[in-house]
């Protein structure tokens, strides 16, 4: 890509200021594959889920998750599991989740650049097994829990926003304002809805939100009202960094 923005430009300055436009976008843009080494990376499957194998450098427990440095080909970087023993040298192999910038671990008191969540894994270099459904729409079904207060809103917030803050408004309440992409119904005595309002990009450019409200409808713009909740894990190495609860959604 580079490569071709060089030879279709003209003029040092203008060849310079593509490269740097080029290595900005890279940088900044949050999307699934963000960690791909090189073009000859595996593409998503059919899942959209991303896979990578790489070895283990350097890990962290902490809270039960296990924070590892991972190289992978000529790139190292880092990502989040749910806690589990793993060695240094190892091979691992993993899809990826969702990438995050600015990350803080709080137990760990540490700041990581960028931190990719990670859907799945196995040792080895042989991908784990991918469920047919995504961890939104297995049938898992759990006693039900008790929905919360909401108490007042901290504040309306883009999608986009709510990733960018989210460690600030980690506990509170939010609105958002959007459109129903998908609903899965049901799942763990909750709805499961998906919701996009045109920020963000890639896997940053949707929030789900836990709800046991019934009638909503795929396109309609609704607003919604929940607790934002960071590091859920649901079971079978799927968790989400990013997720609103006990959501109430009005039109």
């Amino acid at each position: 890509m580079m490569n071709s923005l060089i030879r279709g430009t003209a003029g040092d300055s203008t060849r310079s200021l593509s490269i740097l436009l080029a290595l900005v976008v890279a940088f900044l843009t949050p999307v699934a594959g963000a960690f791909a080494p090189d073009s000859n990376s595996m593409p998503a499957g059919e899942s959209g889920l991303v896979p990578h194998t790489a070895t283990v450098e350097e890990t962290m427990n902490s809270a039960g998750y296990t924070y590892v440095r991972v190289k992978e080909n000529d790139r190292t970087y880092w990502i989040a599991v749910p806690e589990m023993e793993l060695k240094e040298g190892e091979t691992i192999s993993f899809y990826e989740h969702m990438m995050m910038e600015q990350f803080t671990s709080k137990t760990l008191q540490r700041t990581f650049d960028r931190i990719l969540f990670v859907s799945a894994i196995a040792r080895g270099d042989r991908l784990p097994e991918v469920p047919s459904s995504a961890p939104d729409s297995r049938p898992v079904v759990m006693e039900n829990a008790p929905v919360r207060e909401l108490g007042e809103t901290a504040g309306r917030l883009t999608v986009a926003e709510v990733y960018a803050q989210a460690q600030e408004f980690a506990g509170k309440t939010i609105e958002v304002k959007g459109k129903v992409v998908k609903i899965s119904h049901g799942i763990m005595d909750r709805n499961w809805v998906h919701l996009q309002d045109g920020t963000g990009e890639g896997a940053t450019g949707k929030i789900v939100f836990r709800t046991v409200q019934e009638g909503l409808v795929v396109g309609e713009e609704v607003v919604a009202k929940g607790i934002l909740e960071l590091n859920k894990n649901f079971g079978f190495s799927y968790f989400y960094p990013v997720i609103v609860e006990d959501a109430v959604f009005n039109r």
